[in-house]
C-alpha cells in the first residue's frame, strides 16, 4: 500500500499518480499533493477526496519539468509518499493548456516580469489629509509578462493555444537554467494563467521564420480542480492494437485497467 507515481514515455507527459487500495482508511478525507525542491508544492487535480478503500488513479498535467518530484497523500493521522520521479522535457521552456495538451516549445526571454494586485481602494474624506484605505481579505495573484520566440511548428502550436478559451500552464525549465543548478533561482516552476494579451511579429533572423511573442496573463488557480485528468485515453487503447481478448492479459483487473499506460502497451 502507498502512493505510486509513474511517468509515461514521451515529452512532458501527464504524470500518473496512484493511491493504492487500503492506503487511506475508508471514510477518511485526504489530499494528494506534489512536491519539488525549494518547497514548491501544488495540489493534484481531483486529489481532495474521501477514501472509499479502493485505489485512486489521478493524472497530473501541471507537474514541473526536469526536476525531481514526489507525491504525498495526507490524512488526519497519516501520510504516504511516492518515490521521486522526473517529468522530461528536451526543449527550452514549455507552454501547454491546463490538461497538458498543445505543447509549445518556446525560448522564454526577459526577466520574469510580474505585477502584484494589492486589491486596495482609497477613499478621500473631505477635511482629512489622508485617505481611508480599504483592503480586500486577500491580495490578488497579479499578472505575468514575458517575451518568447518560436519557430514554425511551435508558432502554429502557439497560435492554436492562444485561440483556445482555456487556462494555460507556463513551465520554467531547470535543465536550462544555471541558477536552478546552483539552487539560487526564484522563478516559479509552474505558472497557471489566463492569457489576456498576445501579440507577435517576425524577428530579423534569416535562416528560419522566427516569431517574437509578447504575452501577458493573469495568474489564476487551476479551473475545475475537482475534475480528474486521465493519463490514457480510449484513443491510446485503440492505438495499442490489442484485441479485446488480449486486454485482460495486460490489465488483469479493472483496477489494473485504470493503471495501464495504454500508450506504452502496443502489441
Amino acid at each position: 500500500m502507498g502512493v505510486i507515481a509513474s511517468v509515461p514515455a514521451g515529452q512532458a507527459p501527464t504524470v500518473q499518480v496512484v493511491v493504492e487500495a487500503g492506503t487511506v482508511p475508508a471514510g477518511t478525507p485526504y489530499t494528494v499533493t506534489g512536491h519539488a525542491s525549494g518547497g514548491y508544492e501544488w495540489p493534484v487535480r481531483a486529489g481532495a477526496r474521501t477514501s472509499d478503500g479502493t485505489q485512486a488513479v489521478l493524472g497530473d498535467p501541471i507537474c514541473p519539468i526536469n526536476t525531481p518530484v514526489t507525491y504525498r497523500a495526507t490524512w488526519d493521522g497519516g501520510q504516504a509518499v511516492s518515490a521521486a520521479v522526473r517529468r522530461p522535457w528536451s526543449g527550452y521552456s514549455l507552454l501547454t493548456n491546463i490538461t497538458g495538451n498543445g505543447a509549445v516549445d518556446l525560448l522564454w526571454q526577459g526577466d520574469d516580469a510580474r505585477e502584484t494586485d494589492p486589491r486596495v481602494t482609497l477613499h478621500e474624506v473631505p477635511g482629512r489629509p489622508t485617505p481611508v484605505a480599504v483592503f480586500a481579505p486577500a491580495m490578488g495573484a497579479g499578472t505575468v509578462s514575458l517575451t518568447a520566440r518560436t519557430t514554425p511548428s511551435d508558432t502554429a502550436a502557439m497560435l492554436a493555444l492562444a485561440a483556445r478559451p482555456a487556462a494555460a500552464a507556463l513551465f520554467h525549465n531547470p535543465a536550462r537554467c544555471w541558477q536552478c543548478r546552483w539552487g539560487t533561482c526564484d522563478v516559479p516552476l509552474v505558472t497557471i494563467m489566463a492569457l489576456t494579451s498576445v501579440s507577435h511579429a517576425r524577428s530579423p533572423r534569416l535562416d528560419v521564420a522566427e516569431r517574437i511573442w509578447t504575452l501577458k496573463g493573469a495568474v489564476i488557480s487551476v479551473p475545475e480542480p475537482g475534475v480528474a485528468v486521465p493519463t490514457s485515453t480510449w484513443d491510446d487503447l485503440d492505438a495499442a492494437g490489442l484485441a479485446w481478448a488480449q486486454i485482460p492479459g495486460v490489465a488483469g483487473t479493472w483496477n489494473g485497467f485504470d493503471r495501464v499506460l495504454w500508450q506504452e502497451a502496443g502489441a
